[in-house]
């Protein structure tokens, strides 16, 4: 009898063009549903909660399947991760008795951005962050991220050549139930930390490149070329010539999703 299985994936994407498949690239889902098919002797389909762009990264990607084997749930954690090549990897693994779409399932996400203002980038991190040199304002970011939280309309800072654009649909609503900047320091060996501005946004759904096209307006803000305000005018316009710039993608992360009672 056939098993839902539920899974929590970690990725480095930088060797990745990004989860959804394409032709004769290497992309995650690519990855995992070819590695499974081979541990299974079936062929596998997996859904997603996120289709992650080239580049970004994930620490908590859920992704489910259909899967008859013997092989005992509590071993299948192991026996995946054995498979896997070392840019991926499965960080937790139960079996799902909701018959619902897994997307339907989600309550909300949470997307890092993470920036390194300064002038010299170490190079161990520049896989992970956007390196912008010139000096940020970053209580002109704070007061203008403000802006996004609640429900709006965000067609400004989804891209042209989404699905949903291209589709002629007007569903570019979402709810940002948090999003907020602060400065950490991250690091790696002793004597490589270094101090980031953290970008953090919590919502219901995200259009394609949302978080992105967010970030790289508020560097706008932070360079003083538009005023914190300009975030509210950028929203209710609903035109995405009206934002700035998409920021790089290697800077962003999926780091957390909440689903419907269901431990994950």
């Amino acid at each position: 009898m056939k098993k839902r299985l539920l899974l929590k994936i970690q990725y480095d994407g930088g060797l990745f063009s990004g989860y959804e498949k394409q032709i004769e690239k290497r992309t995650v889902r690519g990855v995992l549903e070819e590695t499974l098919s081979s541990i299974f002797g079936e062929k596998i389909s997996i859904d997603a909660v996120s289709r992650t762009d080239a580049g970004v990264h994930s620490l908590c990607q859920g992704v489910s399947f259909h899967v008859d084997t013997p092989i005992p749930v509590a071993n299948l954690k192991k026996v995946i991760n054995s498979k896997l090549p070392s840019d991926i990897a499965v960080s937790y693994l139960t079996e799902l008795k909701k018959n619902k779409g897994i997307r339907e399932l989600v309550l909300h996400k949470e997307y890092e951005y993470l920036v390194f203002n300064g002038e010299v980038l170490p190079p161990i991190f520049s896989r992970y962050l956007f390196h912008v040199k010139r000096k940020l304002d970053f209580l002109s970011m704070k007061k203008a991220i403000k802006f996004i939280v609640g429900r709006h309309d965000f067609s400004s800072f989804c891209a042209a050549n989404s699905s949903v654009a291209k589709s002629g649909s007007k569903n570019f609503t979402r709810t940002i139930l948090k999003a907020s900047i602060s400065k950490k320091k991250i690091g790696l060996w002793s004597g490589s930390q270094i101090e980031v501005i953290s970008f953090k946004i919590t919502g219901d759904g995200f259009l394609y490149k949302m978080v992105r096209n967010i970030v790289g307006t508020l560097i706008e803000i932070g360079h003083g070329a538009r005023k914190p305000e300009d975030m509210n005018k950028i929203l209710k316009g609903k035109m995405r010539s009206l934002g700035g710039k998409t920021a790089p993608p290697n800077g962003l992360a999926l780091i957390d999703v909440k689903f419907d009672n269901i431990s994950f």
